[in-house]
């Protein structure tokens, strides 16, 4: 659609996303201190007062760029999709999920690592992001453990950080390889490392996970 025919509410909302996305690549090459407003708004070809028209500074920039590469609502709607399927069901899903978006973002990814090893804003917000997945994949788990699905005595929020720790220590480690492998690496992770870690968390003994 061109941009003649649009509303200026969408005309303002498609400009707000662009910047975003001129944002996104400029903090993944350059990292968050690297990337100053100039260069973004250079990168978008706007001026700088446009882009501080849409966002009060760099850090409020910062910010609207991780929400819109969060797993956060991705999570949510897998949640709410497989509501009624078994968990192990569930959690493959979610696993994959995650790993399909740190590698279709991975550049991202790879700036959070090193950035949040020397930069507190940077830190701030990667920790609060862990802290909203781990705190929705923790309320699942808790329910199902009122279901009876779930051991009882398992630690739901040490499960939930443990899963998607393990996803992510897979793309820390093979993130860089080729798609090729990639996708051999995370099958495999999915198929067997995963079932074997739900094991242990079933009230009873399961047989109906997927082989």
């Amino acid at each position: 659609m061109a941009k003649g025919s649009l509303s200026r509410a969408q005309q303002a909302q498609l400009r707000r996303q662009e910047l975003i996305d001129s944002a996104l690549h400029l903090f993944a090459e350059r990292g968050y201190d690297g990337a100053s407003i100039r260069n973004i708004a250079h990168r978008a070809g706007v001026t700088e007062a446009l882009v501080y028209h849409y966002f009060r500074n760099k850090e409020h920039l910062f910010e609207e760029v991780i929400k819109a590469r969060s797993f956060a609502p991705v999570l949510r709607r897998v949640l709410s999709e497989l509501a009624d399927a078994h968990p192990s069901v569930v959690l493959r899903r979610v696993l994959e999920e995650f790993l399909d978006l740190l590698w279709y973002n991975a550049s991202m990814a790879r700036m959070f690592i090193v950035e949040f090893l020397r930069n507190p804003v940077c830190a701030r917000y990667f920790r609060a992001m862990i802290e909203e997945n781990t705190a929705n994949l923790t309320h699942y788990l808790q329910e199902q453990q009122k279901q009876g699905v779930l051991r009882a005595d398992m630690d739901a929020q040490a499960v939930a950080e443990m899963l998607l720790g393990m996803a992510f220590s897979l793309f820390f480690a093979w993130g860089q390889v080729s798609e090729r492998e990639w996708l051999q690496r995370r099958e495999r992770f999915l198929r067997y490392s995963v079932p074997m870690v739900l094991n242990g968390l079933y009230a009873q003994p399961d047989s109906s996970q997927e082989s």
